[in-house]
């Protein structure tokens, strides 16, 4: 099959999903991929405009890199991180992740100008993610951060920060107006905030 011809299906993006999915079990990966993949879906809705064939593949591909990084130092790669990080680091899993997904993406014959535009994404989504250089680079880098405003996200961000609750969504909270590149992305992790304070509230 000719990879100029093959078409881009939810087959196709749930192919991708399972040839990414082995290489998320580390730095809570497995958690944090699928809600990243429902946050930039529900992204996609609101911005009809961008590609889903870029967006899927790069937000599913986008922390494999970390397979390929000593398990010690995963930590010190949270870029933005309130207790400082190693940009090395960040780097380093973005650039092992471009390998590893442009072998996936090969594998699957996926059309090379999305493959390309995929791993543009991936190669800069922690390192430049204050810029934003596409609508789909935008909502893959919104999508990304924001499964850290819920119940989960929060609890595991804060133990790698070694924050308490209050802490972290207070750091969460002053990063509303600055680390998103959407207004839905903003408006989501307001409202997700939101809903984490009431849970732990309810539940404290």
């Amino acid at each position: 099959m000719s990879e100029d011809r093959r078409e881009v299906t939810p087959d196709v993006i749930a192919e991708i999903y399972l040839k990414a999915e082995p290489y998320w079990h580390t730095r809570s990966g497995e958690i944090h991929m699928p809600q990243a993949y429902a946050y930039a879906q529900a992204l996609l809705r609101v911005y009809p405009e961008a590609d889903a064939g870029v967006v899927l593949p790069a937000i599913l591909l986008h922390d494999v890199g970390y397979a390929r990084v000593p398990e010690e130092t995963h930590h010190q790669g949270l870029a933005d991180a309130p207790t400082g990080w190693k940009p090395d680091i960040t780097r380093l899993h973005e650039q092992e992740g471009v390998e590893l997904a442009r072998q996936i993406l090969a594998e699957l014959y996926y059309p090379p100008t999305l493959s390309e535009m995929v791993l543009k994404i991936i190669d800069g989504h922690d390192t430049t993610s204050t810029e934003m250089h596409s609508i789909e680079d935008a909502i893959v880098k919104d999508a990304d951060k924001l499964w850290r405003f819920g119940v989960q996200g929060v609890n595991i961000c804060r133990g790698w920060v070694n924050m308490t609750f209050e802490e972290f969504t207070a750091f969460l909270e002053s990063k509303l107006a600055t680390w998103f590149h959407t207004a839905e992305g903003a408006r989501l992790a307001r409202l997700t905030l939101e809903r984490t304070r009431h849970e732990y509230t309810r539940t404290t």
